[in-house]
């Protein structure tokens, strides 16, 4: 399984790394992909990094999915997904791919971001838990949960539920075997959606 995280100017670290652990741990091929092109993306709390690759790259092979961190959404933040949702660069790009990737996922208030592009409108869904009055009138469903799986469309719950996502993703994909295995070398407990 070939997966990107989509990373912007103010993502949190978390929803980026929980998840990219989980699916690492799991065998999954994972790529850090900048939303407005490759070069230096810094973090919320000012961690740089050096991305080479664009968010779907039509120059590269389509990922499987790919996943959306959230950060900055809560104090209305110059940068991260609050911003990222008002410029529509990642909405853009994920609407356009809507038939392109098996699926899209989010993290925390990424889902915020994807609810802004239209994609949860018919979706069960869920974010983190701040945002719920604001995201109910943008999609199907709001579900209080740590992973809500609507088919071509996952969310996850606030923060931590990143590490619950890839592990969810690595048992829809890959199998129980490898889940629990990635569980075992996190040594984190599985979580069952």
């Amino acid at each position: 399984m070939r997966v990107q995280i989509a990373v912007f100017d103010g993502f949190d670290e978390i929803d980026v790394f929980g998840p990219f652990e989980a699916l690492a741990a799991g065998g999954a091929e994972v790529e850090l992909a900048a939303a407005h092109g490759a070069g230096v993306i810094t973090s919320q709390r000012g961690v740089s990094l050096n991305v080479g690759l664009a968010l779907l790259d039509p120059g590269k092979p389509r990922p499987d999915g790919v996943i959306v961190p959230g950060g900055g959404w809560l104090n209305r933040a110059e940068r991260g997904a609050w911003a990222e949702a008002q410029n529509g660069v990642i909405a853009r790009a994920l609407t356009n791919a809507e038939l392109q990737v098996d699926w899209i996922a989010s993290v925390c208030t990424g889902g915020m971001i994807l609810a802004h592009a239209g994609l949860l409108r018919e979706h069960r869904a869920t974010t983190n838990r701040s945002c719920f009055s604001e995201f109910e009138p943008l999609v199907g469903e709001v579900v209080d949960d740590r992973v809500v799986d609507d088919g071509r469309v996952i969310t996850a719950g606030a923060l931590t539920s990143g590490l619950d996502l890839g592990l969810h993703l690595i048992r829809r994909f890959c199998g129980e075997d490898a889940a629990e295995l990635a569980a075992a070398t996190l040594e984190y407990p599985p979580y069952v959606a």
